[in-house]
Order: C-alpha cells, then structure tokens, then sequence
C-alpha cells in the first residue's frame, strides 16, 4: 500500500504513446476549496513573510537561498528527467520556454549571482507570472496531487514571495525609475517563446506564453493577445502602485505626527 502510494505520487506512466504522472480527473478543479487554500496561504506567506524579514533582514539571505537554490535543482532534474523519459517529444521541448519556468531557473541566477542589471525584470515578471498562475488554478483537475503537482505550486508561490522578500529585507525596491526595464524583459521573454511555437517547434502544436492560442476563460481568437496587454498593465499598475501607496501613507502618517516640545 505504502509502495503504491510511493509510485503514484512520485511516478510517471504510459499511455499509450504518451508519458504523464498519475491523473485520476476527480478533482474539483478551479476555485475549489484546495484552490482557496493555496491561495490564502500564499497571501499569508507573501504578508508574514514581509513583516518578518522587515523586522530581521539578515535572516533573509540564507532563508532565500535555501528556497531559490531548491527550487532550481528540483526544476533542474524535473525537465532532465521529463526529457530522459519521453514526455517531451522532442526531447528539446523540456528547454524552459514559458514565462513561469524560465523565471523559476532565472530568479535563483539572479539572486545567487546578483546580477542587478536584470532584478527589476526578473523580480517583478516573476510576481506577475505567479499571481496569474495561482489565480488561474490550473492544478486541482486531480484529487491525487502528486509530488510535480505539489513542486509546481511550490514553484510559482516562490515566484511571488522571494522578490517581496527581497524587498522586504532591502535589496530591492520597486522603484518606478526603473520600471521600464520590464517592458524590454517581457519582449524578450515573448521572443524566446515566438521562437519555440514557430521555428524550434513548428507545426507542432506548441502554444509557450499562449501566444498562438488564447488560454483565456474569455476572449476569442481574435483579440485575445489585447486582453493579454490589458492583465500586463494592471499587474504592472498593481505591483508598483501598491508599494508607492504605502510609502506614502508610511510619510503621511510621520508628517502627522505632532512635533514633541521641551518643557522649561
């Protein structure tokens, strides 16, 4: 019993001429409770988590390392052994492509090696990658969640709490300065992914980014890309707006207090 539980969660089986982890599609699927779960714990992490390192910034760096470097060796051996066993066909299709998984190897590069030409980019794609995979809910089709479903999850929570982290601590700041440089991270980003759908992979199906098919529960095939411009500019409005309007209220509040006097 134990055995099989063993196989199930870590395994990968055939089908055919497919190869996948274990799907029963008995889960509840999108906005279930597992669904709420996960986002409520993400929401405490990325706020208590906040709270903490602002409290004790020199606890942040090994903490975040600790996560950052795991996630990117799990990630690491994760795509090896999908390319090793067949389910990536070609083989090269294990190559991080979507925006989530070339984030989840670039942001512990970035972080390992600070590499500050790039943080901004790398920090804030990562956080707007992540929210709209945790909104989305896309792990929950299967009561059995496997361990890659669990890695996955784990994965994209990091994407959103390791830059509020690193905020928090004081290694970064979303400074509006240097917001520009998401706009060239995000064209890169979408070229690297223009490149599989249509050169590296053509006539293959492959849809990285979702750029060749909308993935949207709205829109059509016409104007999806639009509503995809318009989620952008509101995370983007979201990520650095809220930071500023704290600041703000942090300045206020200190320019309200009254001035103490010395009594003779």
């Amino acid at each position: 019993m134990v055995w099989e539980w063993i196989v199930k969660f870590f395994g990968y089986f055939k089908n055919g001429t497919s190869v996948s982890s274990f799907s029963d599609g008995l889960g509840e699927g999108s906005f279930g409770w597992r669904h709420f779960i996960w986002m409520f714990l993400v929401i405490a992490l990325a706020i208590g988590g906040y709270l903490y390192f602002k409290k004790y910034p020199k606890r942040e760096k090994a903490i975040v390392l600790t996560l950052v470097i795991s996630m990117f060796l799990v990630r690491f051996f994760h795509q090896t052994l999908r390319a090793s066993i067949g389910v990536e066909t070609p083989w090269t299709m294990a190559f991080p492509f979507h925006m989530c998984t070339v984030l989840t190897f670039l942001l512990p590069l970035t972080i390992v090696f600070n590499w500050k030409a790039i943080k901004t980019p790398v920090y804030v794609l990562s956080i707007m990658g992540g929210i709209i995979t945790v909104l989305l809910g896309g792990y929950f089709s299967d009561r059995f969640l496997t361990f890659w479903a669990l890695e996955g999850m784990a994965a994209h929570t990091l994407l959103i709490v390791v830059p509020i982290y690193e905020a928090a601590s004081g290694k970064f700041e979303f400074n509006l300065k240097e917001s520009w440089k998401v706009i060239p991270g995000i064209l890169v980003l979408m070229g690297w992914a223009t490149l599989a759908n249509y050169v590296f992979f053509p006539n293959m199906g492959a849809n990285y980014m979702y750029l060749v098919t909308n993935e949207l529960p709205f829109g059509n095939q016409q104007n999806f890309f639009f509503f995809y411009m318009l989620i952008f500019a509101l995370f983007f409005g979201l990520i650095y707006g809220i930071p500023l309007l704290l600041q703000t209220l942090a300045a206020n509040r200190l320019n309200g207090k009254p001035k103490e006097t010395i009594s003779a």
